[in-house]
């Protein structure tokens, strides 16, 4: 798990392989809230249990820790794991 404490809003987050997922909008006690779109079209809460690692002012989540966050300029209807 990452350290809370590197996460910051306006943070991009990606998946792995550094595909856009969406942008941290709210840093809480146990996850952090991600959005996706301008103006917000999605939501999703993650668990800072799904974040792999914080690299140059970027996350990138984990794939398969229970949240479904389809890539930033893809239809909901073809979700990435997150």
């Amino acid at each position: 798990m990452v350290d809370p404490g590197e996460l910051r809003e306006g943070m991009t987050v990606k998946d792995l392989e550094g595909r856009r997922l969406g942008t941290v909008v709210h840093v809480g006690d146990t996850h952090f809230e991600l959005e996706q779109g301008s103006p917000a079209q999605r939501e999703f809460m993650v668990r800072f249990h799904a974040v792999d690692r914080v690299e140059h002012g970027e996350a990138f989540l984990h794939p398969g820790h229970g949240v479904k966050v389809p890539v930033e300029s893809e239809e909901a209807g073809a979700p990435a794991q997150a």
